[in-house]
């Protein structure tokens, strides 16, 4: 009965409170996204209490998803604007993460910080969400790498902030392992960013603008099912069906 009310927060938290056997099936349920925020008018540390609630409770293992995002674009100078160091601590308790969303997350000046924060969710994230990213190609891309067991990646609107790449950062390898979930890219300049992570053997692809689809398609050509194009301009329509035939052929 539990599964028909998994979108249905009352009612699962009504069954929680019914006794321990009913707790026990909804907990994960009710468990299963996070949401924290940062940047925001409020004082950013105070979205982060669920953390620490979780964490006292032992539920963290129940999350499967974390959505991390700022209605406004800050731009923090390091983690610590956004994690403090025991929210930090509760935040790599997460070990069982599937699912990381992450809105207006400016990623220059602190790529160490980015693998000390994140590297954990490695042997377990499958899918992530970066929406209105901002940083270079090379430190968003290097963010990807971290995680080899990724299926599904979706980008929304990169915003390129012209930083020069840190000499002493080298680009990591390719992804060796997975991307062969579904990729969607909203603009060109998400294209353009994910267009060398290498490693791609994606099932579906979806996409807002055909400017750099060929690599893709090339890299994806033995693995490719579904392939989806949502313009943004109802011009870019008109193109459509000329390119994608001859880019699929």
């Amino acid at each position: 009965m539990i599964v028909h009310l998994i979108y249905d927060t009352t009612s699962l938290k009504a069954c929680a409170a019914t006794c321990f056997a009913w707790y026990i099936v909804a907990a994960p349920h009710l468990h299963h996204i996070l949401n924290l925020q940062w940047g925001t008018p409020t004082t950013p540390r105070e979205d982060h209490n669920p953390l620490a609630a979780l964490h006292e409770l032992g539920l963290s293992p129940l999350v499967k998803k974390v959505q991390l995002w700022s209605e406004i674009c800050p731009r923090p100078r390091g983690i610590s604007e956004i994690f403090d160091s025991e929210s930090l601590r509760h935040f790599s308790a997460l070990t069982n993460l599937q699912d990381l969303s992450i809105k207006r997350m400016d990623f220059a000046g602190f790529a160490s910080e980015i693998d000390k924060t994140f590297g954990h969710l490695s042997p377990t994230l499958r899918s992530i969400t970066l929406i209105f990213p901002r940083g270079s190609y090379r430190k968003i891309q290097n963010f990807l790498r971290l995680f080899q067991r990724l299926d599904d990646v979706k980008i929304v609107h990169y915003i390129d902030t012209l930083e020069a790449d840190d000499p002493n950062e080298a680009p990591r390898d390719p992804i060796q392992g997975s991307l062969q979930g579904k990729l969607s890219l909203r603009s060109s300049e998400d294209q353009c960013l994910m267009a060398k992570l290498g490693g791609m053997r994606f099932t579906s692809m979806e996409f807002g603008d055909m400017g750099w689809a060929q690599p893709f398609l090339d890299a994806c050509a033995e693995t490719l099912q579904v392939f989806r194009f949502h313009p943004d301009r109802p011009s870019d329509s008109c193109k459509f069906s000329t390119q994608v035939a001859r880019d699929l052929s």
